[in-house]
This record gives structure tokens, C-alpha cells and sequence, in this order.
């Protein structure tokens, strides 16, 4: 309102006088229903921008995350392009979709009051750009009116911007139900595709199946035809061969017609004068045909007699081999007639100074039989005998008469003595068990019939060695046959009663035990600990009859200077089968040299030889109270009684064949302990220890 007595001034000065400001201290008073009425209406008109902001900001979300939907259904088993272009899409849909806006709180019932001052501006999406030029004023906190038409606006412009983004939703949304679609239709093509790759693999595995089974049949067509070539060419050479016979044949009968024709031309030239001539030539000319067709007869005769002669060979060896079966069995009949346990007598030489003053005889000993089997003593001097010397076997007032199995005088050789136990030897090839041991007073030759001399002699090579040749002389003999054997040595001896290995290092911490082993038909004698050597060839085995003659104990008494003070044991393990008839064999060898017989008091021993010469002694006595009860059958034979005993009871007692050689002194000064060796081995010639029996794996 403008009065008149202004009128000379200016407006805006009037206009600034009459307008309130934010900061002047009076307010045009209102009244309370306007204050209430205005306040009513700017809440709705705020609830209703909230609602429409917060109804754009949902969307803006849902876009985003149906957007991220779609990527995460992108199939797994896509080719490289699809997961290229599905990830380049969902990256540009990623892009546009994303809300870009930011919600701001939604504004409370005071909120009027606090948007006079400094408050901000309502939130706009960052994708519409932001008015230019210049900006409107910013309106008091009393214009509630253009502040609620600013509002209005910018709501305008929110919906305009809303159904811009709604409308690029929809078209994002049907680009992606294309896209997808195109990825169901692309799916499904590679499901096809795996199928007939699936489909197409198992038909490559039937068809190298087939082609394995053809290749195999292939093969075996190849070896059936591999062997018809070969029968073929086998029945060619055949027929190469008869055809070379026949045109053999044919040759020869060609030069007989050949004959034949030139005797015609000539009977054809004489025909005229010389008719007798001619009937005679026609009889020769029968004559001869006659005897062609009697050869041809011959011929064939001759090839079927080949025929027969072939299959008689055949026949002959199989007979070969029941022969060699029977062979051994007629021999093993022989040694049992011969007795299983036998007894040979050998005398030694005089050596040395005991040539002297007797020119080399033997005055008290007598050989009266050719066949050398019975032994005199007669005592020439005056010294006494013992009373069990004054009893049976005396012929006269000093004479004396001993029979055993042989009988071997000074002058036999080594090779005399082996020729009578070399059958012997020959059994335990064939599968028995076999002993030989020496057992004679001291100096009474005993190790050099088992082993021979110390320095190597071929001649006089003992026992041992030469069975040890004969075994494996026989075995290549026997190979031919069929025999394969495997051979299995040991050598001990047996020192003051316990056991010592000959071929070890004699290791004070192993011991030695005797133990039974096997069922009770087929017992057999082992010894804990023992080295056992496999041999193939006998310089293999005389390499270890050495290191045993090294190894053993001896020592020197009144009776002889280099005395064995000890039992020595050489064991060879005999295992052979017959590769054609399937026929097994298992032997054991004993050859054994029993340590020296003597009395104490001619032995003169003291000290370590006195506990050996006792030991020995005990061994001995033993060996004969095993001996004598064996010969009296009585229950109880002590075997255990003695480490020799215990260690032979196979081989004096057990299924074996056994031979004993006494080996005497030919010293006068001997003649007692000559006799009583002579005694004792009368005793066990006169043993009888049972059939021995073969023994097979």
C-alpha cells in the first residue's frame, strides 16, 4: 500500500522497507489456522516426493539385479565366442543398468523448519544433467508456496527421468530374453554335440575292438598256417628224397635195359645163322626180367625192414631206460648179498727202520687163502698175552685165524683197495645210504687209506678222493640218460667230544648239536651250524678235502709222530631226478677216519693229550658196545652215549649199507692191539643191521 506523500520516492526503496528479510527480527503474525493449514500441506507434498524418489531408487535396483541374474545363467559348456559376447553384454547392461543416483534420507516432520537454513537441495539422478545458467534464488524459509513448486518440478523432472530409465529397462530386458534365447538355442546345439561325440567314441572303441579281435584271429590263422607250410615242407623233403631213390633206382635199371638192348642188336645181327643162339638169349632175357622183378621185391622188403628196425630202436630205448632202472636194482641185490655191513682187513707195510734185520717179511702174519680172505697171527717172541686174547680163533698154542669180507696183504696198491668198494660207492647214486670208516690202533695207516699222503700222489690218492671222482664220472655218464644231481659236502671232525667244523672259521661262539631230522620212516642225522658247501666238479671238492686236512687236530705220541687226534666226518649229499621218467633219488656218503686206538700206557700221553687219548677211548668203547647190541638185538642200542655213535646211528644201525676196514700194524710189538682191532672187527662182521632201503625225495 503506497501513500501519497511518498509518491516522489522510489519503489525498490519502498519495496526493501516493506519486505521482511531472513534476518530482521519481525514476522507478519499468521494465523493459526493458515500456520496449521500450510504445514499440512507441505508434509504430503514431502511424503509424496520420498515416495516417488525412493519408487525410482527400487528400480534402479531391480534392473541391476535382474542384470546380474542373466550373468549368472550363463551356460557352463558354451563355446569361447558365447562366454565372450554374454560377458561383453553383461558388462554394457552392467553399465547402463547401474543406478547412478543416491537416496538421501527421507525427511521427517521438522524438516520445513530446517530447510530455511543451509539445508541441501533435493537428490537428483547424476545421469540427467544439471540445469545451466543462472540458478534461481534460493527461496526464504516463509515461501513454503515456491518452495513447494520448486518441489513440484523437480518431481517432474524425477518422473520424466524415471519413464526414460523404464523405457531402457524394457529394452535391456527384451535385448537380454533374446540373448537368452540365443543361449538356450546355443546350449542345446552343444548338448547335440557332445552326444554324437559321446556316440561317435563308442563306436571308435567297437571298431578298434574289432580290429583287435581281427588281428588276433590274424595271428592265429598266420601260426596255422606256419605249421601247415612246415608239414608241407617236411613231406616235401620226404618226397624229395624217395623221388631221388626211385630215380636212382630208375638209373640203374636204365643201364640194364641198356644192356639188354645192345645184346638184342647183337642177337639181331647174328639171327640169321645162330637160331639156337637166340632161344637162348630170349631164356636169359626171361631170366633176367624174373630177376629184376625179384630185386624190386628185395627193395621193398628192405624199406620195410627199415621201417621195422626204426621202431625197434625206438623200443630198444625205452628198454635202455627200464634197463639202467633195472640195472640199479640188480646192483643194489648184489651189495645185499654181499652183506650190508662188511668188514675189510688191511695190513700196511713196514716203513723205514722197520725194514731192518727182516728184509721187508712179516714173519708172525700169514695170508693161506687165494681169494684174501682170512688173516693168521702167530706170536713168535715169549711176551704174554692178555687173557681175552687166549680165547676163540686160536689154531695152535700161538696162532690165530681171522675171516672177513677181504683180506689186503702190504703189497696191495690204493687202487686194488678202491676197486672193491667203488659198487659200494655206486649206491649212494642210486639213492642209499653209504659208510666207510677206518678204525685201527695208531700208525696202523687209516688216514692214508681214506685220504692218501700228504704230498699229492695219483697212485696213492685214498678214498676219498677217488670215490669222490667216481661220483662225478658217473653222473656225466648218467646225464645222458636223463639224471640231473646236485651235490652237497660238509667235513667235521669230532675233538674231546664236541663237534668242529673243518670247513668254517671254528667260531668259538657257534655250536655244534647232533639233532634228528625228518618223519619217522625217514630219519636222518643234522648238525646246527654247519658249513655245507654245493660242488659241481671234484677240484672243487679236493679244494676242500685240503682245508680239512689243515684244520684238523694232531699231534705227536710214543706211537706215531703225527697222530689224528680226532674223528673226522666227510658227508657228500647225493640228490638226483630222471627228467624222463620222473624218478628221484637221495643218497648220503660217510667216509669216515676214526682217530687212534691205543692204551694209555703205550701211548705215554700227559696233560691235553692224556683228556684226548681218553676221549677217544670212550668213543671207541662205545662205537663197540653199539656194535655188540646191534649183533644181540637188544632194545636199547646207546647211541647217545658217544658224539661218533650219535652222529652215525643212521649208518650202523639205520637202513644203510656199511664197510669197516680194521687197519692193522704189521710191528710185532703191535700184536696186542692188532688182535684185539682183529676181535672187534670180527664182531662187527658178524653184525647184522637190516635191508637197506632206497630213499627218494
Amino acid at each position: 500500500m503506497i501513500m501519497a506523500g511518498t509518491q516522489d520516492k522510489k519503489i525498490p526503496t519502498l519495496t526493501k522497507s516493506r519486505l521482511p528479510t531472513f534476518n530482521s527480527a519481525k514476522k507478519r503474525a499468521r494465523s493459526p489456522d493458515e500456520n496449521s493449514t500450510k504445514t499440512v500441506t507441505t508434509e504430503k507434498r514431502r511424503k509424496l516426493l520420498s515416495a516417488s524418489t525412493e519408487n525410482l531408487h527400487d528400480r534402479s535396483i531391480q534392473s541391476a539385479s535382474n542384470t546380474s541374474l542373466n550373468r549368472s545363467f550363463r551356460p557352463s559348456n558354451s563355446t569361447g565366442s558365447l562366454r565372450s559376447g554374454s560377458s561383453a553384454l553383461n558388462k554394457t547392461t552392467t553399465a547402463v543398468v547401474r543406478p547412478t543416483t543416491k537416496q538421501t534420507p527421507r525427511a521427517g516432520v521438522g524438516s520445513a523448519s530446517k530447510a530455511g537454513v543451509g539445508s541441501k537441495k533435493p537428490p537428483v539422478a547424476s545421469t540427467v544433467p544439471k540445469a545451466t545458467g543462472s540458478s534461481k534464488a534460493k527461496r526464504p524459509a516463509w515461501d513454503l508456496k515456491g518452495r513447494l513448486q520448486d518441489m513440484e518440478e523437480l518431481l517432474n523432472r524425477q518422473s520424466s527421468q524415471r519413464d526414460s530409465l523404464e523405457n531402457q529397462l524394457q529394452d535391456y530386458n527384451s535385448r537380454i530374453a533374446s540373448l537368452e534365447s540365443e543361449k538356450n538355442r546355443l546350449y542345446g546345439d552343444v548338448q547335440s554335440k557332445e552326444e554324437k561325440v559321446h556316440g561317435a567314441s563308442k563306436q571308435i572303441e567297437e571298431y578298434r575292438k574289432q580290429i583287435r579281435e581281427q588281428e588276433a584271429n590274424f595271428e592265429e590263422t598266420k601260426r596255422r598256417l606256419q605249421t601247415e607250410i612246415d608239414s608241407i615242407t617236411f613231406m616235401k623233403d620226404s618226397l624229395q628224397r624217395q623221388k631221388e631213390a626211385l630215380e636212382g633206382e630208375v638209373s640203374v635199371k636204365t643201364v640194364e635195359v641198356t644192356g639188354l638192348k645192345s645184346t638184342v642188336a647183337e642177337l639181331q645181327t647174328a639171327q640169321v645163322g645162330i637160331a639156337a643162339q637166340l632161344d637162348a638169349t630170349k631164356v636169359s632175357l626171361e631170366q633176367s626180367v624174373s630177376a629184376g622183378r625179384e630185386k624190386d621185391g628185395m627193395i621193398a622188403d628192405l624199406k620195410q625192414q627199415v621201417a621195422a628196425m626204426e621202431a625197434q630202436i625206438n623200443q630198444y630205448k625205452i628198454k635202455e631206460q627200464e634197463h639202467e632202472t633195472m640195472r640199479r636194482k640188480l646192483h643194489n641185490t648184489i651189495q645185499e648179498l654181499k652183506g650190508n655191513i662188511r668188514v675189510f682187513c688191511r695190513v700196511r707195510p713196514l716203513l723205514g727202520d722197520e725194514l731192518l734185520g727182516n728184509d721187508g717179511t712179516i714173519p708172525h702174519m700169514g695170508f693161506p687163502d687165494a681169494d684174501s680172505k682170512i688173516l693168521e697171527l702167530e706170536k713168535t717172541s715169549d711176551a704174554a698175552l692178555n687173557e681175552s686174547c687166549l680165547t676163540a680163533n686160536r689154531k695152535g698154542n700161538n696162532k690165530y685165524e681171522f675171516a672177513f669180507d677181504k683180506v689186503f696183504n702190504p703189497e696191495s696198491s690204493q687202487g686194488q683197495v678202491f676197486e672193491e668198494i667203488c659198487q659200494l660207492v655206486q649206491s649212494a647214486l642210486d639213492g642209499y645210504n653209504v659208510c666207510i670208516f677206518a678204525y685201527g690202533q695208531t700208525g696202523s695207516g687209516k688216514t692214508y687209506t681214506m685220504e692218501g699222503p700228504t704230498q699229492y700222489c695219483p697212485e696213492q690218492t685214498g678214498m676219498i678222493p677217488r670215490a669222490v671222482v667216481q661220483i662225478f664220472q658217473s653222473t656225466q655218464d648218467l646225464v645222458t640218460k636223463g639224471w640231473q644231481y646236485e651235490f652237497e659236502a660238509s667235513f667235521m671232525e669230532i675233538y674231546n667230544e664236541s663237534i668242529r667244523d673243518l670247513l668254517g672259521n671254528n667260531s668259538d661262539d657257534l655250536k655244534h648239536d647232533i639233532k634228528m631230522t625228518g618223519s619217522a620212516d625217514k630219519k636222518d642225522v643234522m648238525v646246527t651250524n654247519l658249513t655245507t658247501v654245493m660242488v659241481t666238479s671234484e677240484n672243487q671238492v679236493h679244494e676242500l678235502l685240503r682245508k680239512a686236512s689243515h684244520n684238523r687236530a694232531v699231534a705227536e705220541t710214543k706211537c706215531n709222530e703225527r697222530s689224528s687226534r680226532s674223528h673226522s666226518v666227510f658227508r657228500l649229499k647225493i640228490s638226483g631226478i630222471n627228467k624222463h621218467t620222473q624218478e628221484s633219488c637221495t643218497g648220503t656218503l660217510n667216509l669216515v677216519d676214526l682217530a687212534g686206538s691205543e692204551r694209555l700206557k703205550d701211548s705215554g700221553s700227559e696233560g691235553a693229550r692224556l683228556k684226548e687219548t681218553q676221549a677217544i677211548n670212550k668213543s671207541l668203547s662205545t662205537l663197540s658196545k653199539v656194535i655188540m647190541a646191534i649183533a644181540n638185538k637188544d632194545g636199547y642200542i646207546p647211541y647217545r652215549e658217544s658224539k661218533l655213535t650219535y652222529l652215525l646211528q643212521n649208518s650202523l644201525g639205520g637202513n644203510s649199507k656199511t664197510l669197516m676196514f680194521v687197519n692193522v700194524s704189521p710191528k710185532e710189538e703191535c700184536f696186542q692191539e692188532t688182535l684185539n682191532s682183529l676181535r672187534f672187527a670180527t664182531k662187527v662182521n658178524q653184525c647184522n643191521i637190516g635191508t637197506a632201503q632206497k630213499k627218494s625225495k
